[in-house]
């Protein structure tokens, strides 16, 4: 295949989604290590994904009224020879289609495929299995290209201008490196359905930092705020609350670096913390682990098996949550242990060299 000289890529929208794209990004860039890569996607990602040369162009996705006809003239005045189309939306193949780029690869889905001139087909799954993972179907989308995978999961950079922001940060709100902290995070911009009870999340941190000495460090996103609050309270003590002042994403990055562990749902910061190599203990429910099934190396599932999961529905149409009422809180607390075990011991290997 000929080099290209102009190379598209459509994002997705979901935070998640998009840290689970850069394998794929990171495939693109080894293969046409000369050609122009722009990502189109929400404003907010730009900052999340810059710091690891994934892109030289970023094109904003525009929302509202008139965002259709804005984003296939911004595609069009790009130039691309080849749209990359990670999402499955039947708009962002519209709207590259509309921008008259002449291929256009992605998967055929949501009635688009005629929009497409290589059109991939949907896997036929086994029984009980939602999807393949998100990063498998991105690699698939750019292997099309001849780009493949380098056997490595999400990695997201942190440049150092944005080290040395987000550094002071935490200098002022006294997270230093002479403890270890560990991130909770009780939101899910998906919806209610994926929030763990508040008063187990808040057994767990008291737990760990009244018995195993961890600092608390409580994350939340834009409209996560009350939310935080209320885990602050119901934890009491000492703790850190980063909901009077909430930290952008590219920022959030370092944070992510600093803690040695995150508890949270199937969120966004989960991607953002493996991402930058910190352990996860994810509380799963409605949604279904098949999405995300990949790269676990630093990452701890915990669910229960029940017939209404998973619904994926953003509240749950039984009313009664049990898929994450039922997720104990001993059985964190012993999966957090079991990943500091596994750092204090790999501070002791690497001081021992």
């Amino acid at each position: 295949m000929k080099d290209l000289s102009r190379i598209l890529v459509r994002l997705p929208s979901w935070v998640g989604d998009a840290v689970m794209a850069t394998p794929a990004l990171r495939a693109l860039r080894r293969r046409f290590p000369q050609s122009t890569i722009a990502v189109m996607g929400a404003a907010h990602l730009e900052p999340l994904l810059a710091g690891t040369d994934l892109f030289d162009d970023w094109i904003v996705t525009h929302t509202g009224i008139g965002r259709v006809s804005k984003n296939v003239a911004a595609a069009r005045e790009f130039g691309a020879d080849v749209a990359v189309i990670l999402p499955h939306s039947f708009r962002s193949a519209w709207e590259t289609w509309r921008a008259r780029i002449g291929r256009r690869i992605g998967f055929s889905c949501q009635a688009r495929g005629w929009l497409l001139t290589d059109a991939l087909r949907r896997h036929k799954l086994p029984d009980g299995k939602r999807a393949i993972p998100m990063h498998h179907e991105y690699l698939e989308v750019v292997a099309v290209l001849g780009a493949s995978g380098d056997g490595q999961g999400s990695i997201l950079g942190i440049p150092d201008s944005i080290r040395k922001v987000a550094r002071s940060r935490l200098d002022e709100i006294a997270i230093t490196s002479d403890r270890r902290w560990i991130g909770f995070h009780p939101g899910a911009a998906f919806g209610p359905s994926k929030i763990w009870p508040l008063d187990r999340m808040a057994l767990v941190a008291r737990t760990l930092r009244d018995e195993d000495d961890c600092g608390i460090v409580i994350t939340c996103g834009p409209g996560e705020e009350d939310l935080a609050r209320d885990l602050e309270a119901r934890i009491g003590g000492e703790l850190v609350n980063l909901a009077d002042k909430l930290w952008p994403l590219d920022e959030l990055k370092f944070l992510m670096a600093q803690l040695v562990l995150l508890v949270t749902g199937d969120t966004g910061p989960r991607h953002i913390a493996a991402g930058v190599g910190t352990p996860q203990v994810v509380l799963m429910g409605p949604t279904s682990p098949d999405f995300t099934d990949a790269f676990l190396e630093t990452t701890t599932v915990i669910r229960k098996e029940l017939e209404c999961s998973p619904c994926q529905q953003k509240e749950c149409p039984l009313g009664h949550h049990l898929c994450m009422v039922e997720i104990e809180p001993e059985q964190v607390i012993s999966e957090a242990r079991r990943w500091l075990d596994r750092t204090q011991q790999s501070t002791r290997d690497t001081s021992s060299v």
